[in-house]
C-alpha cells in the first residue's frame, strides 16, 4: 500500500486562513491586504497595524506562502549564489565600464539595434572571448551560438 504524496494546503481568500477572523480580515484590507498574494509578500511589521503580533504575524505569512507558487529566498543565499557570477569581458574598456565590469554568467544579455549596428559581432566576439584565459578576461570555457 502506497501512500500518495500529501500537497500543500491552498487558501484562495484571506477569510480561508486559519487563524484569521472576520475583523482582523477587515483590518488587512484597511491596511491594503486583499489576496492572499499582497499577504505572502508582506512582512510580519506590516501586519502589526492589524493587531496581529509578531509570532502570529510570521505563522499567518508562512501560511499564505504556501499557497503561492513563487518561492522566496534570503539574502544570505542570494549573496552566495552572487559569488559565483563571472563577468566576461566585451573586449572593450568602456562597454565594460558601462555595463557593470563585462557581462554577467547566469543570466540572459540581450543586444538589440538597427541593422549593421553590430549586434552579430558582438556576439561573435564575445564567443571568442570567452575561450580566453581568466586572466585576459576570458572565462577559459566554450560557446554555442544559435542564430
Amino acid at each position: 500500500m502506497t501512500e500518495e504524496p500529501q500537497q500543500k494546503k491552498k487558501y484562495e481568500y484571506l477569510e480561508d486562513l486559519p487563524g484569521i477572523g472576520p475583523a482582523t480580515v477587515q483590518k488587512l484590507h484597511e491596511l491594503g491586504f486583499h489576496t492572499i498574494e499582497s499577504l505572502g509578500t508582506a512582512a510580519a511589521r506590516e501586519l502589526q497595524s492589524a493587531g496581529i503580533g509578531e509570532k502570529k504575524a510570521l505563522e499567518v505569512i508562512r501560511i499564505a506562502r504556501s499557497s503561492l507558487t513563487v518561492s522566496f529566498i534570503r539574502a544570505d543565499e542570494l549573496l552566495k549564489m552572487r559569488q559565483n557570477v563571472l563577468r566576461l569581458t566585451t573586449g572593450s574598456k568602456t562597454m565594460n565600464e558601462l555595463i557593470g565590469g563585462g557581462i554577467e554568467t547566469q543570466t540572459i544579455t540581450e543586444f538589440y539595434g538597427e541593422y549593421g549596428s553590430g549586434k552579430s559581432q558582438m556576439c561573435h566576439q564575445l564567443c571568442v572571448n570567452v575561450q580566453l584565459p581568466t586572466e585576459k578576461g576570458g572565462l577559459n570555457s566554450g560557446a554555442l551560438y544559435i542564430d
